[in-house]
């Protein structure tokens, strides 16, 4: 199992020494958020949305990132025809994903948190991982499902992390979207935890329709992947 958690961090590009760590998903992230608190400061938007909702992407571009490495190097056909166990292949995506989204939201999002005077987030934001951590390895696993064996298998993930800020209603609420875009941001769950964030009570309209969404989503990716072995077992 150790030599599958070492096969996947360095199928991953960001993950290539220290240096490069350090760089991605520590420097890179806290200049990023220094001009986002400089912009914060100087508007009247509320812009802790899009720092409790932007940390998802990162869980996207490792899994994907990941399973493109495989596609480069022809190990997807072996996938294909031993079927490994989640266990032993996605899991291990998933796991390297989750920690590095929930790291990066303990310190962006405190910090971030803390100087916008947003205190009584923080503990909600610690509540919100397992969530977190659900909704994006679900929407990896999509974007890579999709992505396999085509020409550019960023496709989709490209298209997702994207229009990730818009249909999460990292902005402004979904509630104040005109109608045919409140119909694709309703199709992601990112903005039913944001808004569960935000409020006081625990159990409340939000986390219902937010587990709800987990779970379509969950049978979606199921389902996806019947749709893909199928094809591929046609050809």
């Amino acid at each position: 199992m150790k030599a599958a958690y070492r096969v996947t961090l360095r199928s991953i590009g960001t993950f290539d020494s220290v240096n490069v760590i350090l760089v991605n998903y520590l420097l890179l992230p806290l200049v990023s958020l220094i001009m986002f608190l400089l912009i914060a400061f100087g508007a009247s938007q509320d812009y802790s949305r899009i720092l409790v909702g932007s940390v998802i992407t990162t869980g996207i571009g490792i899994v994907v990132a990941s399973t493109v490495y495989d596609q480069n190097i022809n190990l997807l056909d072996d996938i294909f025809s031993i079927r490994p166990t989640f266990k032993n292949y996605w899991l291990v995506k998933f796991v390297i994903a989750a920690v590095v989204l929930s790291l990066e939201t303990i310190l962006l999002g405190v910090i971030g948190l803390l100087v916008l005077n947003k205190v009584n987030i923080i503990p909600r934001l610690f509540l919100a991982l397992p969530f977190e951590i659900f909704i994006s390895v679900l929407l990896a696993y999509f974007c890579a499902v999709w992505g396999m064996k085509k020409e550019n298998p960023y496709w989709l993930s490209n298209i997702v992390t994207g229009s990730l800020i818009i249909l999460a209603g990292m902005i402004i609420p979904v509630s104040e979207y005109p109608t045919w875009l409140k119909f694709f941001a309703e199709l992601l769950p990112i903005s039913n935890l944001i808004d569960w964030i935000e409020k006081n009570s625990f159990f409340n309209q939000d986390m219902l329709i937010l587990l709800v969404k987990i779970l379509v989503w969950y049978l979606v990716c199921l389902l996806s992947t019947k749709i893909f072995f199928s094809r591929k077992q046609e050809r």
